[in-house]
């Protein structure tokens, strides 16, 4: 037992130095300090622990595995130094592949089973994977530890791109890719959401903006613990394959319908609709639906980020526009506000902000929330290289004040 943790110390040092990518490079010796707690087993106070220590060393001396350095008269070791000239050597005694040889196998297994893939930031985590760990010979942590664990977050990924774009409820994901209802939550998901935020952009602009939890991002990615609902208030027609549903009874209180239900939408009748309107926080939606809404306006909760299926509600409402239909958005004055309108354009492209302007800046800013000096930077040069045109009097306000404008504070009683 002694014998293999020394080795597998050390070679752990040795995979973490200089020495694994660029041999005879450095000086600096592969070595475990005993003084600093590196091997902290060896509890030399404890005289059978000592021995069995010393024992082992002794005979890894003799086999030209490593060299130790001793206190006192070979009774206390002080430093255990691997010997880099049998390092091959070392790694059979220790029953432990080369790093060379184990990212070779694990960056085939990826590259081959994630071939034929189709999800763009599946297809980005495969080729940077590869590409790193054929660099660096390192292995990310969580498949190191076993292969059968890579080939099954390999599968995992194949699984989800199987999908190709299609919703589904987290244990029905976990059934498909493990027969098992719970494993994908349990085993996988930390490392998947891992590589989602890392791969996918617009992902990972989300999860800075929002700080979303694991759930929301989940749903981002199609995934859901319950179908998610699209909330909408309206005097409009909606057609499916089976019927024609009328929201007008609802007005102006409004409906919810289940992503699970969009595909069976045709078209929406906007006949009787001059305006669309995305807000995107649910306080001020309620708030609208309760003061505001018109019979000629299709109100929608925006919710602050666009996954999948509601992508797919959002293009059925564009492709039934009317030419005079006019669309806004309102949302926080902000960098998150600025980016989900920019979006939201790639749908809609006249779209046009609602209550984002320069003079809702100076109004509101006494009730402003306060940015850091990096989070100004970001507008400064999202203005700088003219990211957000539409906002640019209102990022230089936001800039002049120093803080920026949520959206509740429209109905704050002044």
């Amino acid at each position: 037992m002694e014998r293999g943790l020394i080795l597998r110390r050390l070679l752990d040092k040795y995979e973490k130095s200089m020495h694994l990518l660029q041999p005879g490079v450095s000086k600096r010796r592969v070595m475990l300090r005993i003084s600093n707690g590196e091997l902290p087993e060896y509890q030399y106070e404890i005289a059978e622990v000592r021995d069995r220590f010393n024992l082992a060393v002794h005979k890894l001396e003799k086999e030209g595995l490593l060299e130790a350095e001793w206190l006192t008269s070979r009774l206390v070791i002080s430093n255990l130094i691997l010997n880099l000239n049998q390092i091959d050597k070392a790694y059979q005694a220790a029953q432990r592949r080369r790093p060379a040889d184990l990212a070779e196998e694990i960056s085939s297994l990826i590259q081959e089973n994630l071939a034929e893939v189709k999800t763009e930031w599946i297809k980005t985590w495969r080729n940077s994977t590869c590409q790193s760990i054929r660099q660096t010979l390192r292995i990310p942590a969580f498949m190191k530890k076993d292969l059968e664990v890579a080939q099954t977050f390999v599968r995992l990924l194949s699984c989800y791109d199987e999908l190709d774009g299609a919703t589904v409820t987290t244990r029905a994901f976990s059934i498909n890719c493990f027969h098992n209802s719970k494993r994908f939550e349990q085993e996988f998901q930390v490392e998947f959401l891992r590589a989602a935020v890392r791969c996918y952009p617009e992902l990972a602009e989300y999860n800075m903006l929002e700080e979303p939890g694991d759930r929301e991002k989940l749903e981002f990615l199609g995934i859901y613990a319950h179908p998610e609902l699209y909330t909408l208030s309206g005097c409009c027609l909606i057609i499916t394959k089976s019927g024609t549903l009328d929201l007008s009874p609802l007005f102006p209180h409004g409906a919810a319908l289940p992503g699970s239900a969009v595909e069976e939408i045709d078209s929406i009748d906007l006949l009787d609709i001059k305006r669309i309107l995305f807000i995107e926080n649910l306080t001020n939606y309620d708030e609208y639906l309760r003061k505001e809404i018109s019979p000629d306006e299709l109100v929608l909760y925006h919710g602050g980020f666009v996954s999948s299926k509601k992508r797919q509600l959002m293009q059925r409402l564009a492709d039934s526009l009317l030419p005079e239909t006019e669309v806004s958005f309102w949302a926080d004055i902000d960098l998150g506000g600025f980016r989900m309108f920019s979006h939201l354009q790639e749908l809609f492209p006249h779209l046009k902000p609602m209550r984002m302007s320069a003079d809702d800046v100076s109004r509101y800013h006494t009730f402003g929330l306060a940015r850091d000096n990096q989070y100004h930077q970001q507008l400064q040069d999202a203005l700088n290289q003219r990211l957000f045109p539409l906002f640019e009097d209102a990022i230089r306000l936001i800039l002049r004040y120093g803080v920026t404008i949520e959206q509740e504070v429209f109905y704050i009683q002044t």
